[in-house]
C-alpha cells in the first residue's frame, strides 16, 4: 500500500459491536432497523445489547450469528470472530487480510469467474516474486494471460436483470 492510499478497514479484527455499529452508520440505519431486516429473528433489545461495547458473557447462538451474517451482509466466518472478541477471547488471524478485502457475497461468484480472478491474482503474486528477486527485467507473469467469460458473469453485471438481455 502506497502511502497515497487510505488504509483499508479489515472488518474481521472488530468486535461484533463496531461491526454492528459500522453496518448501522453505512446505512443509516437504527436497531429498529435491524430488527426489521432480520424479520424479528433478533429483536431490537437483542441488537442493541450487541451493539453495545459492553463485553458480552455469553456466546451468540449459531442460530443468531447466521442472522446477523445475513443482515450485516459479512461472511459468516467474520461473525463469528467478532462475536468471539466480544466475549473476551483474544482472537488472532494469521496471514494477509486480501479474503477480507473481498466485498460480501463473493461467494455467488460463478465458477468461470473464480477461476479468472484466481488465475489473475497468481499471475500477480508470480510478478511480485519475480520483482523481489531483483529480476530487473520485466516480468513475463502476465504475458499471455487470457480471462475471458460469459458477459452473464461479468463483474458490472450491466446486462443482467434486463427483460431483453439473453439467460434472464
Amino acid at each position: 500500500m502506497s502511502e497515497d492510499e487510505p488504509p483499508v478497514e479489515n472488518h474481521s479484527a472488530r468486535p461484533l459491536d463496531a461491526l454492528i455499529r459500522a453496518a448501522m452508520k453505512e446505512r443509516g440505519w437504527t436497531y429498529s432497523d435491524l430488527e426489521r431486516a432480520s424479520g424479528r429473528a433478533l429483536t431490537r433489545a437483542r441488537w442493541q445489547q450487541l451493539g453495545s461495547g459492553v463485553v458480552q458473557r455469553k456466546f451468540p447462538d449459531p442460530s443468531s450469528l447466521s442472522v446477523i451474517s445475513e443482515v450485516l451482509e459479512v461472511d459468516i466466518t467474520t461473525v463469528v470472530l467478532a462475536a468471539a472478541r466480544s466475549v473476551g477471547l483474544d482472537v488472532r488471524t494469521r496471514g494477509t487480510d486480501l479474503a477480507h478485502l473481498l466485498p460480501a457475497l463473493t461467494e455467488r461468484l460463478s465458477g468461470r469467474m473464480r477461476d479468472a480472478i484466481l488465475t489473475l491474482v497468481r499471475a500477480a503474486v508470480a510478478d511480485a516474486r519475480t520483482e523481489d528477486a531483483g529480476d530487473p527485467g520485466p516480468s513475463d507473469a502476465l504475458s499471455g494471460l487470457r480471462l475471458e467469460w460469459p458477459k452473464s458473469d461479468s463483474p458490472s453485471g450491466s446486462e443482467r436483470g434486463r427483460p431483453d438481455s439473453p439467460g434472464t
